[in-house]
């Protein structure tokens, strides 16, 4: 057994509007420097779960609505919403990890990058997030598209169990067999969770040792030729292997005066347990016969640890900037849905913009996965993730606007969308889209079994 904490042990920290550290505790974590004008009412950082329950009795007891955070990196903000109890889980960042079974125990402020160095230095793996900072809590809760989640499927499918305080202020446990219908609802409800998770018990995997990755870049005036590329790849590769085609502005991490305005990027990432396979696994990027246009930059295959994957993703996330996003999960393939928006891509007001796409198991998104396990069951064959990034609040407008000329094109097309990405401000639609069809009335009513008189601020907008 090996245990790591850095959970402090000391009294509950309540801080009110007014009291010094306020508005840092409130605004200064969050990832997004485009926040909603609200304001909680109280911040509670509890160091212990009695302290976390003790929370929420005292909250229903003066009816004042609980809104959780776990490390805010919502783009949204979801945490901050008005006049409500803040309770601010950051204290419960503890990793207790069983190598024998290959399982961990797991705050919900662990950062992913965190929890791999550690995982690592054991031989093992979790499927954490693409970036290093967001915290467990709200990735696991949203369905997590970690890392090989072709193969490995989203993160949520690697959950074993949680404890999780109750609108009542009762602590359960959380599983399969146990309080099943709250693990089912846990996994891929994001924001409209009813209750606060103050641990995970996760499946682990052997730690990859032949990860190799390699990327190629083109002018976005070869966009359709590169799609097409991709696409005949696609069908020889294995959900072992991660792809990812983004089409990026001027300001993109690593461009220089002198590079292409704008560009389209193929990113493979193979997982496997030695570089033999991991190369035998991309193999069928050689065997297809490339583009018909010029390469203007090509790496690999390189080695990269799994723990250090985060590393070339970070970047085109810069701190201190303005965020809006949003998500759809189409039926077509990448040579269907992207070449239309190549023009659009060229209107971005921000450089720094760009648009993050994927087939999940290589065009087997629609059937990757098992149906009815959990509530994250939205899923089809590519989706398209617009990051509109920016730093000067006089721009918020036409980034709005350019947003927006997104969906106008992407909506009329899309079988439905991300909670965790997707923009919950923007419609009611955003919430129901996010889930399957059949399951959707099936969540209304887990969360108002669970929070019958709406203790929880879930989803923005919702109530």
């Amino acid at each position: 057994m090996s245990t790591v904490t850095e959970t402090p042990s000391a009294a509950s920290t309540r801080i009110l509007p007014g009291d010094a550290g306020f508005v840092a505790a409130a605004h200064d974590g969050l990832f997004n420097a485009l926040q909603p004008a609200q304001t909680p009412a109280l911040i509670v950082i509890p160091q212990t779960e009695a302290e976390v329950a003790q929370a929420v009795a005292d909250a229903a007891r003066t009816g004042t609505k609980v809104a959780i955070r776990s490390g805010g990196h919502s783009w949204i903000s979801a945490s901050l919403r008005e006049a409500s109890l803040l309770i601010d889980l950051a204290a419960f960042d503890g990793i207790e990890v069983d190598v024998e079974a290959r399982t961990a125990r797991v705050g919900p402020a662990v950062r992913g990058e965190r929890l791999s160095k550690e995982l690592a230095r054991l031989g093992l793996a979790f499927p954490v997030g693409h970036c290093g900072n967001p915290a467990l809590g709200g990735f696991l809760l949203g369905g997590g598209l970690g890392l090989n989640w072709g193969a490995w499927l989203p993160s949520c499918f690697s959950l074993r169990s949680m404890r999780v305080v109750l609108a009542s202020g009762d602590v359960v446990v959380a599983s399969a067999d146990e309080n099943a219908e709250l693990f089912w609802l846990a996994r891929g409800s994001g924001p409209g969770f009813p209750g606060i998770v103050t641990e995970f018990e996760v499946d682990l995997r052997p730690l990859p040792r032949g990860i190799r990755l390699a990327t190629w870049m083109f002018d976005l005036a070869d966009l359709a030729e590169v799609t097409a590329w991709v696409g005949r790849v696609s069908a020889a590769l294995p959900a072992s292997v991660e792809v990812s085609v983004v089409l990026a502005g001027p300001q993109r991490p690593g461009a220089t005066s002198d590079c292409t305005a704008y560009s389209v990027s193929v990113i493979a990432t193979a997982f496997a347990n030695d570089e033999e396979a991991a190369l035998a696994a991309l193999a069928a990027f050689e065997a297809e016969p490339a583009p018909d246009a010029p390469l203007l930059d090509h790496l690999g295959p390189i080695e990269v640890a799994f723990e250090n994957l985060h590393e070339g993703v970070d970047p085109t996330y810069p701190d201190g900037f303005r965020y809006l996003a949003d998500t759809f999960w189409l039926p077509a393939d990448l040579h269907e849905a992207l070449p239309p928006l190549a023009e659009i891509m060229r209107r971005a007001p921000s450089g720094h913009s760009y648009l993050l796409t994927g087939m999940p198991g290589n065009g087997n998104g629609a059937r990757l996965l098992p149906k009815g396990d959990a509530a994250y069951g939205m899923h089809d064959r590519t989706l398209v993730v617009p990051y509109v990034i920016w730093s000067d609040p006089a721009d918020d407008e036409a980034n709005h606007a350019w947003l927006a000329e997104l969906r106008a094109v992407l909506e009329p097309v899309a079988s439905g969308h991300f909670i965790s990405e997707a923009d919950l401000h923007h419609s009611a639609e955003r919430v129901s889209g996010s889930f399957a069809a059949d399951d959707w009335p099936r969540v209304q009513q887990l969360i108002a079994a669970f929070d019958p008189n709406g203790l929880f601020c879930g989803f923005p907008g919702s109530r």
